[in-house]
């Protein structure tokens, strides 16, 4: 701060020196300190105030470049991990293709089974379903049986009905209740 004091000061004498005199020019020498003086004193507030500004500059640019490293580094090995896929494709197409086939061959037999067993079960409902069927026929055709018998038997009765085989009917039933009694 204090050489920039100084410089200043010594700028301003060779200002005063040209302006004092009026008409004549002021000697090269004194040109040339006061561009010397005013350029040491822009380097010095450059250096002051351009560093930091700079530092930090370079100090974002390289974090920058530290990211745009590490995002090269993690596409290329994207990129690394798509080609290896690329070329395990036909590998994996082809597993792919086998697990498919045998999950399909499963499906076939597990179907094939459940339509054996269905089967089964639909003939064994079939044939309790035709036995009931049976039974309820031939309970049926029992119970007509014996009412077309009992009918015949019953015309048959009344056919040969008179009134003396009514007494003698009669007759025999009351003799075989004194016989009890």
């Amino acid at each position: 701060m204090k050489r920039l004091a100084l410089l200043l000061m010594l700028a301003a004498t060779a200002f005063a020196n040209t302006e004092a005199g009026g008409h004549h020019e002021p000697p090269v020498m004194y040109k040339w300190i006061n561009f010397g003086i005013l350029a040491l004193g822009l380097a010095v507030v450059a250096v002051k105030a351009g560093g930091p500004f700079f530092a930090d500059r370079a100090r974002d640019i390289a974090v920058a470049l530290d990211a745009a490293k590490r995002v090269q580094a993690e596409s290329e090995a994207q990129v690394a991990e798509i080609s290896h896929r690329i070329a395990n494709l036909d590998t994996e197409l082809n597993a792919m293709k086998a697990e498919a086939r045998a999950a399909m061959e499963l499906e076939r037999i597990r179907s094939s089974r459940e339509t054996e067993e269905l089967k089964t079960k639909m003939q064994a409902s079939a044939e309790q379903e035709i036995a009931a069927a049976a039974k309820s026929a031939e309970f049926e055709l029992r119970r007509f049986s014996s009412q077309l018998a009992l009918g015949l038997a019953e015309q048959k009765i009344k056919a040969r009905m008179n009134e003396h085989v009514q007494g003698g009917l009669v007759g025999s039933f009351v003799a075989s209740l004194e016989q009890r009694g």
